[in-house]
């Protein structure tokens, strides 16, 4: 299943101009100089297609005020992904910095912000592995023609992990 994104309607909507820096991510750069780089990378720890791994990340390490315009063209993007049919969206908070719990919190509330909560349903995870608690989403619209299949193996998958952990 491949994701199909038009630049140019993207960048329409988009309060930050939009870049393509690969196959399924896109680039910008804030007001205030700070650059992002967001995008999909396909996910088959849980199905065999049409998974795909949601990524937010910035090499530049200065702290900038809140901005609203950032949260507005990712969620463009977004949206664009979910006009894909049958596609399912996971996200996993980075840990690097011990602020995972700060990101799961901003992603949550620019989702539910953004998008028509009553198309989409959100499962919400967290483990703690070897003290270090990590926090992950599934999302996928309701509409979506493999649902039921999907919450079976995304069940499935925590299942197995938390057995894992367990040995």
């Amino acid at each position: 299943m491949n994701l199909e994104f038009s630049l140019s309607a993207l960048n329409e909507d988009a309060p930050y101009k939009l870049e393509s820096s690969g196959l399924y991510s896109f680039s910008f750069v804030t007001e205030q100089g700070k650059k992002y780089e967001i995008g999909f990378i396909q996910d088959l720890m849980i199905s065999d297609e049409g998974i795909y791994q949601f990524f937010i990340s910035t090499e530049d390490k200065f702290k900038t005020a809140p901005d609203v315009k950032i949260q507005q063209t990712v969620m463009v993007v977004m949206t664009a992904f979910f006009k894909t049919q049958g596609v399912v969206l996971d996200y996993i908070c980075a840990t690097e910095d011990n602020r995972q719990a700060a990101r799961d919190r901003m992603f949550h509330r620019w989702f539910e912000q953004a998008m028509d909560r009553d198309q989409y349903c959100m499962r919400n995870m967290s483990v703690e592995i070897d003290g270090i608690l990590y926090y992950a989403s599934v999302i996928l619209r309701m509409d979506n023609p493999r649902y039921d299949a999907v919450m079976e193996a995304v069940d499935r998958f925590i299942a197995d992990f938390q057995d894992k952990l367990k040995d």
